[in-house]
């Protein structure tokens, strides 16, 4: 169920705050589990097949992390990381490998061809992230009630953004229809209005100029230097708004539930850099890829040499580990 839909627009949205409002109003205990089960609800719709491997995933996430909690075997983390990155990559590139070994060992390798669960690389990292800082102990633990939802929350499980467990959890104890949710329901509903803007209007509409150019260059069709640039520019634009017009529908989703979600994008087009515009593009990807990855493999203690201290504050702080 995409954002942009009818289906979502006009019956899940508006029941799911119709659902939340009444059952904090008549049955506030069972709020986090309804909130729960409307995600499970979102993300079944696509492909109702996909909701088993959703549910596996939290409950044998939340085992290994309660097991991990009573015996902390040292272990344990590094082998619940290893096996969702394991599922991660048997649906997105296993059919890849085995095309790549097939062409160059000259094997027979059967070559699978599986639908790819939507959001599947997003819950991983997820679960990556709360792993990762349960080890380091500086994660709490959680019901599994509330895991589930940091999980699947449904304004980001598709596309994002990335969230940490220390920005979200804390939010789940409050009421979306609480103190102040008129202020917050019409922030979210301007959010959601401004992604659909960017995602309809613009997004879709350059995809009209991108789509048939690339089309051309696939078939062979000679392009003119004119349509060659009009190309890039119209895709290149077409993906900023696809993207970033999809993270503020998430955002103004989640803040009319009374969630705040991280910001996604800060005008990447405006980078004077790769790696200001590195900053600038899925900003909540970047700093995952950085706190989780490039960090604990030892930053950028092994790359080129700093410049001195008195060269500016800018290049001294970028040479810290």
């Amino acid at each position: 169920m995409l954002f942009n839909s009818y289906p979502f627009l006009l019956v899940f949205l508006p029941a799911a705050l119709c659902v939340q409002a009444l059952v904090e109003r008549f049955s506030p205990r069972i709020r986090l589990q309804s909130l729960l089960a409307l995600s499970f609800i979102f993300y079944g719709y696509w492909d109702w097949r996909f909701v088993p491997l959703m549910a596996a995933s939290i409950l044998v996430n939340f085992a290994i992390i309660r097991l991990f909690a009573a015996r902390q075997p040292p272990f344990l983390i590094a082998v619940a990381i290893a096996m969702n990155l394991a599922v991660l990559g048997v649906f997105k590139y296993a059919g890849f490998f085995a095309s790549l070994a097939n062409s160059a060992f000259g094997l027979a390798l059967p070559e699978p061809h599986l639908a790819l669960p939507l959001g599947i690389s997003f819950f991983t990292f997820h679960h990556i992230m709360y792993l990762t800082d349960l080890r380091a102990k500086k994660a709490p633990l959680y019901d599994l009630t509330r895991y589930g939802l940091y999980i699947a929350f449904f304004p980001q499980v598709l596309s994002g953004p990335l969230v940490r467990w220390s920005e979200v959890m804390h939010q789940f104890e409050m009421r979306a229809f609480g103190p102040g949710w008129q202020e917050r329901l019409g922030r979210g509903l301007l959010l959601l209005t401004l992604g659909l803007a960017k995602k309809t209007v613009f997004g879709d509409g350059l995809a009209g100029y991108a789509n048939p150019i690339f089309t051309y260059a696939a078939n062979g069709t000679p392009l003119t230097v004119m349509q060659a640039w009009e190309g890039v520019l119209a895709f290149t634009f077409q993906i900023y708004f696809d993207f970033s017009g999809y993270t503020d529908m998430a955002l103004g989703v989640a803040q009319m539930l009374g969630i705040s979600l991280p910001q996604n994008f800060n005008t990447p087009y405006r980078a004077t850099s790769l790696q200001d515009f590195w900053r600038r593009w899925h900003m909540t990807l970047s700093r995952f890829l950085r706190d989780y990855l490039s960090i604990p493999l030892g930053g950028n203690r092994h790359g080129l040499g700093c410049a001195p201290a008195s060269s500016g504050a800018v290049q001294a702080s970028a040479c810290r580990p």
